[in-house]
Order: C-alpha cells, then structure tokens, then sequence
C-alpha cells in the first residue's frame, strides 16, 4: 500500500524542480542513504569508501571508525529542490582502550507544501512526504591484521505520507559491514569495501526492500598533499574525487553519475570544519551543500595522529612487549595488532615482528591448543630456551631459531608445545629438523663444539665459524667455544673478528695467561 504513495510525493518534488525532472525520476527504497553526509565527500563525487576515517564513516563505510582520531560531530542542511530539505547529523568517537570507535547518525528528508488533485483535477488538500533514518554503527582495527579495520552498521528508515485525504507509514531495516585496508605503498594506499543492506526487514504494508550494494573503493597520496579516490559498485556507478590540501584550506573536485562536483573547505584551530560543495546536476543544474564539524579533542595535523591516539598506541606496544616477555605469546600478539591498527606509521621493525608472530602461532595452532600456551607460559627451562627461539624468528635470526628450538625439544620430549614450535618454524623457514640434534642446551653446545673441531682440523673454516656461533647460542658463557671462534676466525685470516672473539674469553677467564699471551703476540689486543 505505501509504495502508492511514494512516486506521488516525487512527482510533486519533480513539479516543482523542474518539468523534466519528473519524467526520469524513479521511486528507489533507500535513496537516503545516497543524498550523501558532509561535503568534503559530496565535493569529492562521493568517492569516500576508501578515504573516510572521520565521523562519515557512520554513513559511507563503518570500517574507517576504526581509525578515528577523536570524538567529532557533523551537520549538514540541504535545500535542495522545491520545498524539499535535507538534513544530516552525526556523531562519533574512537574506543578508549582499544583501536576503533563507534557513532550514531540521524537523517531527514522532507517534501511538503504540494497540492493534492482529485480525478477531476480539484484541489484535496495539501500532502507531504518523509523519510527519517537512524544509524548505528562500530568498528575494530588490527582484530584479524595490523592494517585491517572492519566495521558494521545497523539501520532504520522510517518512510511516512501524509495528506489528500490518505495517510501510511513503514519502516525498512538494514545492516552493513565494511572494511579498510592500509595503508601501503609508503603509508599512500588504501583500500575500501563496503556491502550495504547485506540483511534487511520492513515493517507496515509494503513490499518495499533495501536493495543489496557493494561498493570498492581505493585511495592514493599521489605527491604532497594531493591525493585521489575512486569508487565502483555492483550497479555500474563510478565515483572519482580528488583533494588538494595544504594547511586549513584544501580543495576538492570530483565526478560521480549525476556530474561534476567541487568544492573546498575551512579547517580552524585543527578543530573547527567548514566545507562546501557545488554539485551540478545534469537537469536540475546547480545546487550545492554546507557542512560544519567540530572535533572535540586537541588533533594532530593532516595525515598524523592525535597526541590521544598516539599515546594508545605507545600503551599497547608497551603492554605488548610486557606481555611478550612473560610468554603470554597471544595476549602479546592482540596487544601488538592493536598499537598497529592506532597508529600504523610505527616503525618497520615492529610491524615486521608482529607479522613473524602472527605467523608463528597461527601454524603452532596455539589458539586451539590453550595447553600449549600454559606450556610456554612456565617457569621453566625448556620454556625460556623457546622464548629465546621465538624472539630470534620474531628477529628474522631463523638459524638461531632452529637451533634454540632444537634444544627446547631436548629438554622436554614430553610436551607437544616445543615439538610443535620446532615442526611450525622448520616449515616456516625451510630448515631441516635433525633429530640427532634434539639434545638439551650444554649437550647440544657440545656436540656442535666437537663437530666445529673436526671442520678446523678439516680447513672448512666457515663451518667451524657457523658451529661454534650456534654453541654459544646456547651456552653464551662458554670460554672454550669462544677461544676456539677466535682461532677459527684467525686461520681464516679474519684477524679483526678474531680479535674480538678472543677478548670475550679473555673477559669471561681473565686467568688464561696462554691465551693472553698468544693476544698480544699476535697484535690483537
């Protein structure tokens, strides 16, 4: 019943637009949704699922709540044609304790002021037509990645006729998700996906339905501050915008299905928005859009975080690294994901860690095996020689990996734990496993020892060099070990390094004259 009423109210918005209007508009359940929210967007054509991380990410893509910086409030009003308004209104805040945020919306559009007309074209009154929707949306970043947010987003549109003699309501009913990812390429790349109405309802007497829409979107930092977006989705439409901004101006031009777009905007106090955008209609000709926003909290400038989100970020890495060092490896991991997700320009090093981590225990299993990680988590000697296994993968040292990891075996053959950590970090980086090596830390330093002396006596002094380092990754303090790495380096001719290997045995045995003596002779002090 209420679709009846629904081209009656376009008509009479078409009327008073524009003749021509009226002969290509068409009744679309959900056009709410597409008027746009805040015109640095709308100035852009809409090409907004990649580049949003601001307090539209409500509207264009929930995922980008998940690198909102603050608490921000937007409005905008439209006058758009005839008596029709457009009203926009949102707010948003990131988590306080994690890497995310979440925010609420309400929209309205009103047609009012049209004359009714019977069949024998006499005035019936005046009517009116509505739609309201409300929005509620949330998203994470680093659940699944580092530089992965997803969102979702829950939805109501209230449609509602009144006049000429009827009256009808309904309701439709939406959810969305989305996703961002990045940034790549030298912190310039992003990349956006949103699916609308991917579960819909209605309410009242209608067979209206919010219609599926999948939307991609992708954002580049070509030089500077310019930067350009493009979108496309399953109903052919393409959506492209760029930005130029320096300092508090910045200037926009976009193209999207209905024409070209522009506009630009004001930022005060890193505060304070202004923004305007011009959309040119191809019928309808020239209308444009005003938006204010106000960020709450004290913000960074373009393209950095807040001293806030900054401060997150350090915590979880802090945290992280805590975690880390008691051998909560998956507490660790969530706690690394999340300083990543708030603040993705960290350094490589860590970024880097937390991806060898991340790898490691997704091939360990460890989340399907909690008996493993109270394993790792023990106060005991097998346990620490595994700690220093995984710090060495993490470190990309995956010869001292192996090795330690062997001797983490050796300790305990028991446990599944540290077999399943050698057998993850043997298909993880390609090295054999020699079961004649799964010898406990001293016995296992011995045997590499004896099998370093046979490659000197051999001349295959880099062997005897690569055995001797991998003893004393297991016994450090070995004085025997490092004066035969020294003589090692010495037959090879690598008079330096020698130099150095003899002065850590001098310094762990300051008592061994001979050697002292064979120091000085030599010239290596």
């Amino acid at each position: 019943m209420f679709a009846r009423f629904i081209p009656l109210a376009l008509l009479a918005l078409a009327l008073r637009a524009s003749p021509a209007w009226a002969q290509a508009i068409g009744g679309q359940p959900g056009e709410i949704f597409s008027f746009g929210a805040g015109a640095r967007a709308l100035a852009m054509g809409s090409a907004y699922t990649a580049v949003v991380n601001d307090v539209s990410s409500v509207y264009y893509n929930p995922a980008g709540l998940g690198l909102l910086p603050a608490r921000e409030i937007s409005l905008m009003r439209a006058f758009l044609y005839g008596d029709a308004t457009y009203d926009y209104i949102a707010y948003a805040q990131n988590n306080r304790k994690n890497a995310g945020g979440w925010g609420a919306e309400f929209i309205q559009f009103k047609v009012g002021g049209a004359s009714g007309r019977d069949q024998d074209n006499n005035e019936t009154g005046q009517f009116g037509y509505s739609e309201r929707a409300f929005g509620l949306a949330a998203a994470w970043r680093g659940l699944l990645h580092p530089r992965l947010s997803l969102g979702a987003k829950v939805k109501m549109m209230q449609r509602g006729f009144s006049g000429a003699g009827n009256a009808a309501s309904d309701r439709l009913f939406g959810i969305d998700f989305g996703a961002q990812m990045g940034p790549w390429v030298g912190e310039r790349l992003m990349l956006g996906l949103i699916v609308q109405n991917v579960m819909g309802f209605k309410q009242g007497d209608t067979e209206d339905s919010l219609k599926l829409l999948l939307r991609l979107g992708a954002a580049y930092k070509v030089i500077g501050p310019l930067s350009v977006a493009a979108d496309v989705s399953n109903n052919r439409e393409f959506r492209v915008g760029t930005e130029y901004s320096i300092g508090f101006l910045a200037l926009r031009v976009g193209l999207a299905q209905q024409g070209m777009t522009f506009g630009g905007g004001l930022l005060f106090k890193n505060r304070y928005s202004v923004d305007l955008a011009m959309l040119n209609h191809p019928t309808l000709g020239m209308s444009q859009r005003i938006s204010l926003g106000y960020r709450f909290a004290g913000a960074a400038g373009a393209g950095e975080k807040s001293k806030k989100m900054r401060f997150y970020a350090e915590e979880f890495l802090a945290n992280a690294q805590a975690e880390l060092k008691k051998r909560n490896y998956l507490k660790a991991l969530n706690d690394f994901s999340a300083g990543l997700g708030i603040d993705p320009k960290r350094g490589a090093e860590w970024r880097s860690k937390t991806d060898r981590l991340r790898r490691l225990l997704k091939r360990m299993g460890l989340e399907a095996h909690p008996e493993d990680s109270a394993t790792l988590a023990e106060d005991s000697q097998p346990a620490v020689v595994a700690f220093a296994a995984i710090e060495s993968y993490m470190g990309r040292e995956e010869e001292r990996a192996m090795t330690l990891a062997h001797a983490a075996v050796g300790l305990d053959t028991a446990k599944g734990a540290f077999g399943r950590l050698l057998d993850s970090l043997a298909a993880l980086t390609g090295h054999a496993i020699q079961r004649d090596q799964l010898l406990p830390p001293l016995r296992l330093a011995e045997f590499k020892m004896k099998r370093a002396m046979d490659a000197i006596y051999a001349r295959r002094f880099e062997a005897a060099v690569t055995l001797l380092r991998e003893a004393l990754w297991l016994d450090p303090g070995n004085v025997m070990a490092w004066t035969r790495l020294g003589s090692a380096f010495f037959a090879s001719g690598d008079r330096p390094k020698a130099a150095e290997a003899y002065r850590e045995a001098l310094r762990l045995n300051p008592a061994d004259e001979k050697l002292r003596q064979f120091v000085r002779s030599q010239g290596l002090e």
